[in-house]
Parts: structure tokens; sequence; C-alpha cells
């Protein structure tokens, strides 16, 4: 298991594996993300989690994305990544 722990009562991110299905290679916890690496025990196929915590101020969610483009090129494997953002891509309104 890994964790970043919340603030208050905002964000905190907890990453939980079946050590019987993937092996942790490597990890890294950054401020708003934490970084797994995993092989797995079937068929050794090696990827990469990453698990996010997005801040609602506009200039720290720079500092959020900063973190994932300078982290990601590290590992040069498939990713899957998820959580919550706090990000808007469209807002739409009715006429």
């Amino acid at each position: 298991m890994l964790y970043l722990p919340s603030v208050g009562c905002s964000g905190g991110i907890i990453v939980i594996w079946d050590p019987q299905v993937l092996e942790l290679g490597d990890s890294r916890i950054g401020s708003f993300s934490v970084y797994c690496k995993f092989k797995s025990l079937e068929d050794n196929f090696v990827r990469g989690l990453i698990g996010v915590y997005g801040p609602n101020d506009d200039y720290m969610r720079l500092a959020l994305f900063e973190e994932l483009s300078s982290f990601m090129p590290s590992w040069d494997i498939p990713w899957c990544l998820g959580g919550d953002f706090n990000v808007i891509g469209f807002l739409e309104r009715d006429p």
C-alpha cells in the first residue's frame, strides 16, 4: 500500500494492489500524486499507475501538471492515470 495523506479534509490518495498479481517495482510520492511501477506476475508486463488529487487553486493546479509532465517521461512504460483533477474541461451552458 502507498499513500499521500490528506491535508485537512481535502486530498489524499491511496493505492492498494494484490501482491499475488502485481509486484511493485518502483514508486514515488509527489505533492499531488502517487506513482507506481508494477510488473504482472503472470506475464511480466510492466505498467505505471498514477493516482492524482488536484488542488482547487489555479496556481497550484499548474504545479500539479508540471509535476506530472516532469516525472512521466522518466519511466518509459504504458501509464494509467486517474483520480480527481479538480478541473473542468469544457463548460457548456444552455442558451
